[in-house]
């Protein structure tokens, strides 16, 4: 599985543990004492809020309902149909770009607060994927040293990859053990197909209009790109292994003298 984190989208559950502040500490019964100024009545101003919620969340619901209701426009001989929320900024570029100025303030507000939002989480991300690593590389290397079986925490911390150019962090594995049993499944079912895959090719060379055949060929290809996922995988982890493994320091060796060297005694 390649993940490829997306901008606005909810990290993964291993990102966001590392994510969370630290709880405060819980307060017991009788630390907390009802103020006199709390007990009294206040009064409470009109509006949605006053009538417990109920109205202004069903009217907050209803206008999301709408901002993705599809909704049919036509540009030039071109009719589509796509989501409210987008004919509406459609036409606030339109009118921007014909000279409204106040359309034109309103997109760059909203513009501003959309980029400022991605940045943030981007650095979010980053942040946490970096301490996902630091935190269970140790751990997983120390696992593979003892040569014990493989652990049950996901993703891999090989599977973390950092681009140290953009900070772009993809997930290319299983995400949770659920997954990886997944694809132990589908490397079996591909390693098997193997042989089918080679007499479908083998026969399509022969009858290329066969849509039977290339309907099969291109369901066993499918194995095929995944096997060749799966190694490309394996051989990042196992280059990543060595590269740790290089750059380990080794314990200082005493200097042994030579025989009839000056420092003989």
């Amino acid at each position: 599985m390649s993940l490829r984190y997306a901008i606005g989208q909810r990290p993964p559950h291993c990102v966001q543990q590392l994510s969370q502040a630290p709880c405060r500490a819980p307060i017991r019964e009788g630390d907390v004492r009802q103020s006199e100024w709390a007990t009294k009545k206040k009064a409470v101003q009109p509006g949605f809020g006053a009538l417990g919620g109920g109205i202004a969340d069903r009217f907050g619901s209803m206008a999301l309902d709408e901002a993705i209701r599809p909704v049919t426009v036509r540009e030039g001989d071109k009719v589509s149909e796509i989501p409210a929320m987008q004919a509406l900024l459609r036409t606030m570029f339109r009118a921007a770009a014909q000279g409204d100025t106040k359309a034109g303030r309103q997109l760059l507000e909203v513009i501003a607060r959309a980029e400022s939002g991605r940045t943030g989480t981007a650095l979010e991300i980053l942040e946490c994927a970096v301490q996902y690593k630091e935190k269970y590389a140790p751990i997983f290397e120390k696992h593979e040293r003892e040569g014990l079986g493989p652990l049950d925490i996901f993703p891999h911390p090989d599977d973390v990859i950092i681009d140290e150019f953009t900070g772009e962090v993809t997930f290319e594995g299983p995400m949770s053990k659920e997954q990886a049993g997944a694809r132990k499944a589908v490397r079996q079912q591909a390693i098997e197909s193997f042989r089918r895959y080679f007499e479908v090719e083998a026969a399509l060379a022969k009858d290329p209009t066969n849509r039977a055949l290339r309907r099969e060929f291109k369901e066993l290809k499918k194995y095929q790109e995944f096997l060749k996922q799966d190694a490309e995988r394996i051989e990042r982890h196992e280059a990543l292994r060595l590269s740790r493994r290089a750059l380990e320091t080794k314990p200082h060796e005493p200097h042994t003298a030579m025989p009839g060297s000056k420092h003989d005694g």
